[in-house]
């Protein structure tokens, strides 16, 4: 399940397909069997379910999540929350506790799921990428917290070298088609590491 908000729909990418089909075709290359689920549907491709709705805020999202996660039974969730609570002046002092309630309420309703949470891009304004970095600090703190419990989880760093750079956004924060394949990549890398642990297992439905 990739949830989120505009980022994760599609929002700056020219066919709507966020990274969701780049991430695919990479995983299927390599053997992986992958079908996304979620209540929504973006993308010029074919298994382009998706659980994200442009605006929502991190409190929006986990709601969505509240609903969808019990009745999809995701055994992956891809999180990319937070970036909404910058541009729209949000509080961003409860990003990493208010991520944290929605990631352990992931595992209670999807049991045996593993979740990777990626950093917040980069933002073309001072403002809302100040805020960006503050709540990219809490990620890394909370990021600690859960490998420390031995819980299913990783983060992916969207500020890596590999990662989109504000070149690469078709506006102030959303990516071009260039910056989701980019994000595509550095997902890869997260699934990776937790395939590598053994997290990854069938659905418990």
């Amino acid at each position: 399940m990739a949830l989120g908000a505009s980022v994760t729909f599609g929002t700056g990418s020219t066919t709507g397909d966020s990274y969701r089909k780049n991430l695919q075709d990479l995983l299927v290359t390599q053997g992986m069997n992958v079908t996304y689920v979620g209540t929504q549907a973006n993308g010029n491709f074919t298994d382009n379910a998706v659980e994200a709705t442009p605006g929502f805020k991190i409190n929006q999202i986990a709601a969505s999540a509240d609903q969808a996660v019990p009745m999809l039974k995701p055994n992956l969730v891809l999180v990319d929350a937070g970036t909404n609570n910058c541009n729209k002046g949000g509080e961003v002092s409860d990003a990493g506790a208010n991520v944290t309630t929605m990631i352990n309420k992931i595992y209670q309703q999807s049991p045996g799921s593993t979740v990777i949470l990626t950093s917040i891009l980069a933002n073309k304004i001072p403002e809302q990428d100040a805020c960006r970095i503050k709540i990219n600090e809490q990620y890394t703190t909370l990021a600690s917290q859960f490998q420390q419990s031995g819980a299913k989880f990783a983060i992916v760093d969207m500020r890596s070298l590999d990662a989109p750079t504000l070149d690469d956004l078709a506006d102030t924060r959303h990516p071009n088609d260039g910056g989701y394949v980019k994000m595509a990549k550095v997902w890869k890398k997260g699934i990776e590491e937790v395939m590598s642990k053994g997290f990854i297992t069938a659905p418990i439905l």
